[in-house]
């Protein structure tokens, strides 16, 4: 389990006063004034951050960071995720789950037979969906529902009816 969560990643910059676009990845608004978050390419590599300035904009978060306000000098953080230490989430209630979580988790059924692992986790409108690598090498989708999702672990996910899928 990592310590630090995605919570959003920098598609672009608006104008020439240093704002950068972003899509958020959380429920929570965790882009305003003063919020301190980690940014990096990848989650081995990261800097902490402080937001100066925040707005929606178009259904996305325009902000501003580290009090640059120029155009090239933040051009280089185009394509860049956002972290938050995972100490400062809010606590989950039962049968919630982080998306992060999830991935690299075992699949198995109720005979405890392994099919492979969680890889990628979808935010629907209708429900989450988790993408499956199986053992060969093909990938699945299956609805993130109680219909098909019996236990949820730290090692693995027990799914019901996962032949449907097959």
């Amino acid at each position: 389990m990592s310590k630090y969560l995605e919570t959003g990643k920098i598609v672009g910059v608006f104008g020439l006063k240093g704002e950068l676009k972003v899509i958020s990845d959380s429920t929570t608004n965790r882009f305003f004034k003063g919020s301190e978050l980690y940014l990096g390419r990848n989650i081995k590599n990261l800097t902490k951050v402080t937001i100066t300035s925040a707005r929606v904009h178009k259904g996305m978060y325009m902000v501003t960071i580290n009090e640059l306000y120029d155009i090239n000098l933040v051009e280089k953080y185009v394509n860049q995720i956002f972290y938050i230490d995972r100490e400062e989430m809010d606590d989950l209630e039962e049968n919630e789950y982080y998306f992060d979580d999830l991935i690299g988790l075992k699949i198995i059924d109720g005979n405890n037979n392994e099919y492979g692992e969680v890889v990628d986790v979808l935010d629907l409108p209708s429900s989450a969906v988790i993408e499956i690598k199986l053992k060969n090498d093909k990938k699945i989708m299956i609805p993130f529902v109680g219909v098909y999702i019996n236990d949820v672990t730290k090692e693995y996910i027990l799914i019901e009816r996962i032949e449907e899928f097959l």
